[in-house]
């Protein structure tokens, strides 16, 4: 499991150490998702749905326009002035569901393998 400095998130290894660590997260992935290899993969979990729009601003789509650098010679820095709630909803409506989660408790779940949803 990796820890994120810039933003609540962690990484974990598979599903197995996923559960072992959140049980209730575990429990509702369960209830919602079906069983499949996407177990076996990585699962990131950001505790919020503004920790997901901070990863995405400095690391997932809008990498290329380097927000995540600190010194911008005097010039306030953008990510203070973004509504990361307002922006995290927002990629709520135009992310994929078969690798995308967000969980009863705000928390956003992804995975690189994808999944298939008990509907």
């Amino acid at each position: 499991m990796l820890a994120i400095e810039e933003y609540a998130a962690k990484i974990y290894n598979n599903f197995e150490e996923l559960e072992a660590e959140n049980l209730e997260l575990g429990e509702e992935l369960r209830c919602n998702i079906i069983p499949e290899e996407w177990q076996n993969d990585e699962l990131y979990v950001y505790d919020s749905i503004e920790d997901y729009a901070y990863y995405e601003l400095t690391e997932g789509w809008y990498f290329d326009n380097k927000l995540a650098q600190s010194d911008y010679r005097g010039a306030p820095n953008l990510l203070k002035f973004i509504d990361l709630n307002a922006l995290g909803w927002a990629l709520t409506n135009s992310w994929d569901d078969s690798c995308h989660y967000l969980s009863e408790h705000g928390q956003v779940v992804t995975s690189g393998y994808g999944w298939n949803r008990k509907y």
